[in-house]
């Protein structure tokens, strides 16, 4: 079953911080689309992270014995929030597909290109599983030791690459056209901050919840700096017409770092590091899946529960995104608008039905 065990602020941070920055760093869209223009999607997505972030924990701060579930029901009514919960958990399940296939794509691309894409999402999907049945707690301590490896393996590869810097990425600037800078901020935020609703349902295991927007709005600003470090050293040590062909730019961008001839292959190290790092964030999103789900449907044998999930998760995978155009086309034009209404309205619903019943509270008194 899901162990229920508390975390600590810091590891709340640290997790989100791998949640976000993990998953977003090969693929790089924003810079694809608006490239030396990349700092404006960052600058939104930091002030909209923020806010939205604020807006979970201010809530959540409001019913410090309940979790976010119990805090839908107590504001929009039982049957209104499992309507709602609902929409969430359809968001949820198709996150979760598409950061399966996203990891079995590049795989089958780049380094197994034999190897059936069902195989490995069906292996993503068993230790996905096994890390939500475990617990939180587990997931967690896991991250904190993969993190400063490739936090390390990150910088050092960073080094090597500045020798290999051919043009500056920061002129000339404001050349990306109005609809891209759009699309590539909304891409971006959709990707990154706009799934904080996801920790809102783990608030509730925080020991001390007064640290939680601190600790992580201090993981917001380092993913930001990260994200935006990654971009400009892609952009110009690729160039700007490579990187938009590209479709994994950061992993062509480490592909070009060499330590003498007997260890060439640094890439595979943070490949690996990074498939982990996906890991956690299908984890996450598939725990918390997996939570509002059983409160959903009233479920209270949680073992069994876990494993269907887990299946459910394979399956929608398996039928999902099949084609590499299908996947592309759906995160860049259906997705940022479908997750609309779960990651941004939903947590903004909960916000002002918080202040109207703080409102009617200190007028009854």
């Amino acid at each position: 079953m899901i162990v229920k065990e508390k975390i600590t602020h810091l590891q709340l941070g640290f997790l989100l911080f791998g949640f976000i920055a993990g998953f977003e760093s090969m693929f790089l869209t924003e810079s694809k689309l608006m490239k030396q223009d990349v700092w404006i999607a960052n600058l939104f997505n930091t002030a909209a992270g923020l806010a939205l972030f604020w807006i979970i924990s201010f809530v959540q701060r409001q019913f410090p014995n309940l979790n976010l579930t119990e805090i839908c029901d107590k504001l929009l009514g039982r049957w209104f929030s499992k309507v709602l919960l609902c929409v969430y958990l359809l968001n949820n399940l198709e996150t979760i597909s598409g950061g399966f296939r996203a990891v079995s794509m590049f795989y089958t691309t780049v380094i197994l290109p034999n190897t059936s894409s069902d195989y490995l999402i069906f292996l993503y999907a068993a230790c996905s599983t096994y890390a939500v049945y475990i617990g939180l707690g587990t997931l967690a301590r896991t991250n904190l030791v993969i993190l400063p490896f490739f936090l390390l393996g990150f910088l050092v590869t960073c080094l090597f690459i500045i020798p290999e810097i051919q043009t500056n990425p920061f002129l000339p600037q404001l050349k990306s056209s109005l609809p891209n800078r759009l699309v590539g901020s909304m891409h971006l935020f959709t990707f990154t901050f706009s799934q904080v609703i996801t920790f809102g349902f783990l608030m509730s295991r925080v020991e001390n919840m007064k640290k939680i927007f601190p600790s992580c709005a201090i993981a917001i600003l380092m993913t930001n700096i990260y994200l935006i470090m990654i971009s400009y050293l892609t952009l110009s040590s690729l160039g700007f017409n490579y990187v938009q062909t590209s479709t994994y730019p950061f992993f062509s961008t480490i592909q070009m770092v060499k330590f003498g001839e007997y260890l060439e292959r640094i890439e595979v190290l943070l490949v690996g590091l990074w498939t982990v790092l996906t890991l956690v964030y299908v984890a996450v999103m598939q725990y918390v899946f997996t939570l509002v789900a059983g409160h959903v449907f009233g479920i209270s044998k949680m073992k069994p529960f876990v494993v269907a999930m887990g299946l459910l998760c394979f399956v929608h995978t398996s039928k999902s995104y099949i084609r590499t155009a299908d996947h592309f086309t759906y995160g860049i034009k259906i997705y940022p608008l479908s997750s609309l209404l779960p990651c941004i309205a939903f947590p903004v619903l909960l916000l002002v039905m918080t202040l109207i019943k703080r409102r009617r509270e200190v007028k009854s008194l």
